[in-house]
């Protein structure tokens, strides 16, 4: 199994008030996983944007025994808040949230994954993991050399699944891929991707972390690019309806949608969604060009990947990260 480095060690007493080495072992797996390394367990090959999250012992790749004795009480402390560790001072500013545990439970592809990294944990990440990710462990990501994950660090597993996903679909398809494009700040999308007949697409994933106002900006600027096809992938069909009533309804930018406002956006599945985004686009009365698709990271994972892929994607030996 991969010990966590030895400057993360180092960096500990700066950045925590109380923390053990098998603390930060967990949290190394978990932000090996949340960047995208490929990860060797018993002969089989783990990445992100491949699988389901495994549990918390074959992300770290530890025998039973090494579970029980060294790490299994640790977890179950990170998720306590009142035995999770503290954070001195973050970066991000301020201090952490202490009524908040370092690891929750949420349902990522249709899996309980019991080792989500909440803020304050994903806050640890970035500082004791910076500059220790290279190119050779990631190396078709954009990691700044003073972050320790990939993305903007408030960005949740699930949002950071669905990204991984999607870039790892669109290379099985032949295509170049390029994750968070343009400078920090920017209302950028997550993925941009060149198909094989040269179209340009991009990919922006939405979960329930994101503000309202974030939406909007994103459509506006992509609104700017219509010849490229824009795909918006959603946390779950209500997610991505409630998305499109707001984007229909706001008043500063130029969207509106066929059949819009959708009065119980839970009720509405994408086959009818992407039909009234067809409409959109070729009926002069509505006008939306920042979409062209709509998705659920769920439903773009099953629909894209069968056994098969699965399989082979695990047991390649290329060396190339999706």
């Amino acid at each position: 199994m991969d010990h966590a480095p030895p400057e993360a060690r180092t960096r500990a007493d700066d950045i925590l008030e109380d923390w053990s080495p098998p603390t930060l072992d967990i949290l190394w797996a978990i932000a090996q996983w949340y960047n995208g390394a490929v990860l060797e367990r018993d002969d089989q090959r783990y990445h992100i944007g491949w699988h389901r999250p495994p549990d918390l012992q074959t992300l770290l790749g530890c025998s039973d025994a090494e579970w029980e004795q060294r790490y299994e009480a640790v977890f179950a402390d990170l998720q306590t808040p009142a035995t999770s560790p503290t954070l001195v001072e973050n970066r991000h500013g301020g201090q952490s949230e202490e009524s908040q545990p370092w690891l929750t439970e949420q349902y990522i592809l249709r899996r309980k994954v019991r080792w989500t990294p909440t803020r304050s944990a994903r806050t640890a990440m970035d500082t004791l993991f910076a500059g220790l990710f290279d190119a050779d462990d990631l190396p078709q990501h954009q990691l700044k050399a003073d972050s320790g994950l990939v993305g903007d660090w408030d960005e949740s597993l699930l949002h950071r699944t669905g990204v991984a996903v999607v870039a790892a679909v669109w290379r099985q398809q032949g295509r170049s891929v390029e994750l968070y494009p343009g400078e920090q700040g920017q209302a950028q999308p997550d993925v941009r991707s060149t198909a094989l007949d040269g179209t340009t697409w991009e990919a922006e994933v939405l979960t329930d972390h994101h503000d309202r106002a974030m939406p909007r900006s994103k459509f506006a600027t992509f609104a700017e690019r219509p010849e490229r096809q824009h795909l918006w992938i959603f946390e779950n069909r209500e997610t991505a309806f409630e998305t499109l009533n707001r984007l229909h309804e706001a008043g500063n930018v130029d969207c509106k949608i066929a059949n819009a406002p959708f009065d119980t956006p839970e009720n509405y599945s994408l086959q009818v969604g992407n039909r009234y985004l067809d409409q959109s686009h070729t009926d002069a009365d509505y006008h939306c060009p920042g979409i062209d698709r709509i998705d659920t990271i769920t439903g773009w994972y099953g629909r894209h990947y069968d056994d098969a892929a699965r399989a082979n994607l695990a047991t390649s030996t290329s060396t190339t990260h999706p």
